[in-house]
């Protein structure tokens, strides 16, 4: 089977065939102009020799001799024909030519004939146009060889172009076999640049694939590895609290350790259907439940930093979500009031079916606003840390997953200023 014609070939050989293209149509308009001038020419010639004869002979100066006109030359004869004899030098082709403009090729010859008819008898007024013909030919060498010429040197420009064309292609298919050593073990066999950039992508498409099935796979086993032991964690919190012994303390501290596990647990979970991009089945879930959970399993963190939570959302707001996802996304709203806006009080109440989220905090500044969501970003509120340790710490994941969450199962998050003074709301449309 034929190797495919590489793309290099491809361009050279277009650019070639089109300067072709338009070269032998130039040479053949050329050639034929020419020709047609040369005709057009010659016939202007023999015109102007029959007027000028037709004039000597009302004159009486015309010379015949046995009906031949004489003194005109070697390229151009005229006879005089007075019926019913005929000159005995007349050539056979011209005899019982009709009156007007002939072009008659006897033997390799061109001839320009004219015929007119007069008083005295048929005037014949022939030129041989021979040389004429092989001068036009001549012509039409020397223009096909300046075409070819043209042709030749524009096949060595094409290459030189194409070169240029087809480099940043093949820049971009070793740019990509470098990203993807180990897809493959072999190297790229093709040789034309489309094939190569396909097989340059296919070997990044499989490092991409063995990448992906190995982060599910270390997902999945994570998960089953780490719910284990929270199960039985949760399983000894719960027996602990069937202990009546116990103080209000050590009962407050054991319940905020069993929803911790079940923090935790929903935390994984929601990790790893992002990480799979798989959501799971959604389910009625109260949302006033819901933030009471996530609250409890940050309740320790939030009173240390100051933050409040006034719960304004009805008893019986229900709604049909994943009830992991929406768990995750409101553990990070509340981390990040807590780790950004403390000490404040962060309201939740539900308008129209979208969850508003505000605190009083010192709220974002506008130039920082559009890009909360995006990951690590550099933008602080005003009441960031300005000391260097702090400064330099890695924040801005908590938006970013909850984001990121909402993407996936087709929520809505927004961020915009709290009417008033300070503080920003956070809206979540669960639909």
């Amino acid at each position: 089977m034929n190797s495919p014609r590489s793309l290099t070939q491809r361009v050279v050989w277009a650019l070639t065939c089109t300067v072709a293209v338009f070269v032998t149509a130039l040479v053949v308009l050329a050639f034929m102009t020419f020709g047609r001038m040369e005709d057009d020419l010659v016939n202007d010639v023999v015109r102007h020799e029959t007027a000028r004869l037709t004039m000597q002979m009302s004159a009486g100066d015309a010379r015949l001799v046995n009906g031949e006109f004489i003194g005109l030359g070697d390229t151009l004869r005229a006879w005089l024909i007075v019926p019913p004899a005929l000159p005995p030098t007349l050539p056979v082709p011209l005899r019982g030519l009709a009156p007007g403009v002939h072009e008659l090729e006897p033997d390799d010859e061109v001839w320009h004939v004219a015929v007119k008819d007069l008083p005295s008898g048929r005037l014949v007024v022939v030129y041989d146009a021979t040389d004429n013909e092989a001068r036009v030919n001549d012509f039409g060498l020397i223009v096909l060889g300046m075409g070819l010429i043209c042709v030749l040197a524009s096949y060595a420009l094409a290459r030189r172009m194409a070169g240029l064309v087809v480099a940043p292609l093949r820049a971009v298919t070793d740019r990509l076999l470098l990203w993807a050593p180990r897809a493959m073990g072999t190297d790229v066999g093709r040789e034309d640049e489309a094939g190569r950039l396909i097989e340059a992508f296919d070997r990044v498409q499989q490092d991409v694939d063995r990448m992906m099935a190995a982060e599910r796979e270390f997902s999945a086993n994570l998960s089953h590895e780490v719910r284990t032991p929270l199960a039985a964690m949760r399983s000894d919190g719960e027996m602990m609290l069937l202990d009546n012994a116990l103080s209000a303390g050590q009962r407050a501290r054991v319940e905020r350790v069993v929803g911790n596990v079940d923090a935790v647990t929903a935390a994984l979970e929601s990790a790893r259907a992002v990480a799979l991009d798989t959501p799971q089945m959604p389910m009625p879930v109260n949302v006033r439940t819901c933030l009471e959970d996530a609250w409890i399993g940050l309740s320790a963190r939030a009173q240390a930093s100051g933050l409040a939570l006034d719960d304004q959302l009805p008893a019986n707001a229900i709604a049909i979500v994943d009830p992991h996802a929406l768990m995750t996304v409101m553990r990070n709203l509340i981390g990040n009031a807590i780790e950004h806006a403390a000490p404040a009080t962060m309201t939740v109440r539900m308008l129209d079916g979208v969850l508003h989220i505000e605190d009083d905090g010192p709220g974002i500044a506008a130039a920082d606003l559009p890009h909360v969501f995006e990951r690590y970003y550099s933008g602080r509120r005003r009441d960031s840390p300005t000391d260097p340790a702090a400064a330099g710490r890695q924040r801005g994941l908590g938006l970013a997953i909850a984001k990121r969450v909402c993407d996936l199962h087709g929520w809505s998050l927004t961020a915009r200023p709290r009417d008033g003074v300070g503080g920003v709301t956070f809206l979540l449309a669960l639909h």
